[in-house]
């Protein structure tokens, strides 16, 4: 067997293009998979993997640890997926946005993108009903009082005497 097995002009020609990137900023994309790993550190976590339509990929990684629940929520509702929802492989598929912000170097001096956040696409109502009941309540609208409301004047009208007034700071 040899590497160059299977490697001919048209083969390399119809390859897929270089490395695709998201782009910093806002990126639709799905979630191609999930899977459940442990930290270099050795904490529990999710690695989701979102792809966009020109085939990038990004890893998201939500850990075991002081922001899990805030992440998993704002997964959740950005790519419409019920809350509490444990079943990922009914995740994959989904669609959301990821924002991106520049990455910080790494070993090597490349600097990639990674995921800043996660929100709902537009126009989509994806914020299931578990996460409105932390919406505050609607104050009802004030009804504007009557037209022919007329205010009830008990005082006498008030005329201040005709004193000339002297202002003695000097500026």
């Amino acid at each position: 067997m040899s590497f160059w097995n299977g490697v001919t002009p048209q083969s390399v020609a119809s390859a897929k293009d270089g490395f695709k990137e998201f782009q910093i900023g806002e990126n639709e994309a799905i979630v191609k998979s999930v899977v459940e790993k442990v930290s270099e550190s050795g904490n529990d976590m999710l690695v989701i993997t979102f792809e966009n339509d020109e085939g990038a990929e990004i890893r998201h990684y939500i850990v075991d640890g002081e922001f899990k629940q805030q992440k998993l929520k704002q997964f959740y509702i950005a790519f419409g997926i019920p809350i509490g929802d444990m079943n990922v492989n009914g995740w994959r598929g989904k669609r959301g946005i990821v924002v991106c912000k520049q990455g910080k170097p790494n070993n090597n001096g490349n600097t990639y993108n990674q995921v800043s956040y996660l929100r709902p696409r537009p126009g989509t109502n994806s914020a299931p009903n578990n996460a409105q009941r932390n919406q505050p309540a609607q104050q009802p609208a004030r009804q504007p009082a009557p037209q022919s409301y007329e205010p009830h004047n008990t005082e006498p009208d008030y005329t201040p005497p005709e004193e000339e007034f002297t202002d003695d700071i000097p500026f």
